[in-house]
Formats: C-alpha cells, sequence, structure tokens
C-alpha cells in the first residue's frame, strides 16, 4: 500500500496539470485580430485560406508574425493581415496557472459568398493526420518558447529550412522528434540534434478538442 501511494504522489507532482494549463487565443473581447482585419476589396465569391505562425506574448501583443502565401493572388489578403496585427490583441497561453509565450500556428480564413463576406480563425496548422484525428476546428498543440538552443548553433546567414514532426501526447510530453524535409543550404549535425533537444525539451500545450487534451503530431518548421 505504501509503494501504491509513492507511485500515486510521483505521478501527480511529475506531469503538468493541464487543468490550470490553457492555449494561446484569438477570442479576445476588444482589438481581436478579426474585427482588426479589412475584408479586402475583391469581386464575386471566394474561399481562401492562408497559413501564418507567431509568438504569442505575455503583455497579450504577438512578435515574429509571418503568414505564406499559398498561391497567387494571396498577397491580397496577406497585406490585410499584415496591417492589423500590430494593433490586434491576444490571450495567452498558461502553464500551471502562469502566463507564457507560446508559438502558435493557424489559418485565416476568407469567404464571401453573394456579398455576404466573413474572416475567421482555424486554430491549427491543417496537418492532415491530425484533421482526420479531430476534425478542421481542433486547436493544435502550442509550444511555450524557453531555450532556444538551436539559435546558437544554426545559420544566422545563410538561408535554409528544417521541417519538423514532433509527437505530443495529452500531458503535453514531447518524443520522437525528427527532421521530417529540408530546403535550401545544408546544416551541420550540431544545428539539427540542437533543433531536435530544443523541440524534446520545451514545455507544451497539447492539442484540444471537445474540452478535452488530446495526443497529437507537432509540426514546426524551423529556419531563417
Amino acid at each position: 500500500m505504501k509503494n501504491f501511494f509513492l507511485s500515486l504522489l510521483f505521478l501527480i507532482y511529475s506531469f503538468p496539470i493541464f487543468g490550470e494549463s490553457t492555449p494561446a487565443k484569438f477570442n479576445v473581447k476588444e482589438k481581436s485580430l478579426i474585427s482588426s482585419i479589412k475584408f479586402p476589396q475583391i469581386k464575386g465569391d471566394i474561399s481562401i485560406v492562408i497559413n501564418c505562425s507567431g509568438v504569442i506574448l505575455k503583455n497579450n501583443k504577438i512578435k515574429f508574425f509571418n503568414c505564406y502565401k499559398n498561391q497567387p493572388g494571396d498577397e491580397v489578403y496577406i497585406q490585410e493581415i499584415y496591417k492589423a496585427y500590430k494593433k490586434a490583441r491576444f490571450q495567452p497561453a498558461t502553464f500551471n496557472n502562469k502566463k507564457e509565450d507560446a508559438f502558435v500556428q493557424f489559418r485565416i480564413k476568407f469567404e464571401k459568398k453573394n456579398d455576404n463576406e466573413l474572416i475567421s480563425i482555424i486554430n491549427n496548422i491543417g496537418y492532415e493526420e491530425n484533421i482526420i484525428a479531430y476534425g478542421v476546428h481542433h486547436t493544435g498543440a502550442q509550444r511555450l518558447i524557453g531555450k532556444e538552443i538551436w539559435q546558437k548553433l544554426c545559420p544566422k546567414y545563410n538561408r535554409y529550412t528544417l521541417i519538423t514532426k514532433t509527437h505530443i501526447n495529452n500531458l503535453g510530453q514531447a518524443s520522437n522528434s525528427s527532421v521530417s524535409s529540408s530546403n535550401g543550404m545544408p546544416v551541420n549535425e550540431k544545428c539539427i540534434n540542437s533543433i531536435i533537444d530544443t523541440l524534446n525539451s520545451s514545455n507544451y500545450i497539447p492539442a484540444f478538442v471537445n474540452d478535452n487534451y488530446v495526443p497529437s503530431t507537432y509540426v514546426e518548421v524551423f529556419g531563417n
């Protein structure tokens, strides 16, 4: 019996208590990103999705903000997003009841049908495996910014892109980080290992759907 209680205490204190942790969110009451974006003047019905990412800070702002062109014409929508994001405010992630900086990946959808315009946030990167498991509108896992050791060991000037995958369980624990593909200049083994070490040692808010934390594949692009 003593060993049972010791094991129980180990489980309680070894893992984050996710009832006290929440992902970064976009649905703030004032100056939300959605309310700050103007719908571009486009003729006809459209449905466009723009992939974006950034670090939502403890002070309710966002930095390292980027949106990515998927097809010709996306520039019009990205321009409107860039005009809006600096004045927008966000709800930061919390980890064990403390606000934290979190790297978030999300999509912004522009829809127009019969002159009715709608802009919405999809709070995940759109990775197919996770979409099949949890649907389009789940909240993707978010990595909390900590000691970014890879920044000291990877190229600062030569252009490179590394796509990584990491398994995040429903407790926010990382495992099996790997570099799945790369583009640009080749990087050395120290750089790759430092990225994998960063991913495996980071804290995460797990993917979230229907009021439950769930395991997922976390995808992040590293580069300069």
